[in-house]
């Protein structure tokens, strides 16, 4: 975890410069315990959260299917 931080901090430019591209997942480790990475260990990316999109496509099928019935007859 350390070493981690340190590479990070030394890709930071002091001014101006490209800007820092996203941590990747490193060459995964066989020792035991697992030493795994922040990403690594994250098993989701920080996004929207899954119920929002599941109930927000529920909505919409059932607001498709009143307006398909009502158009029907």
């Amino acid at each position: 975890m350390q070493d981690d931080v340190k590479v990070r901090e030394a890709r930071i430019p002091e001014k101006g410069g490209a800007p820092i591209p996203p941590m990747r997942a490193d060459v995964h480790s066989d020792s035991d315990p697992a030493v795994e990475t922040p990403v690594e260990a994250r098993q989701g990316f920080l996004d929207r959260p899954v119920l929002v999109v599941l109930v927000a496509g529920l909505a919409l099928a059932i607001v498709g299917w009143i307006l398909a019935e009502m158009w029907a007859y």
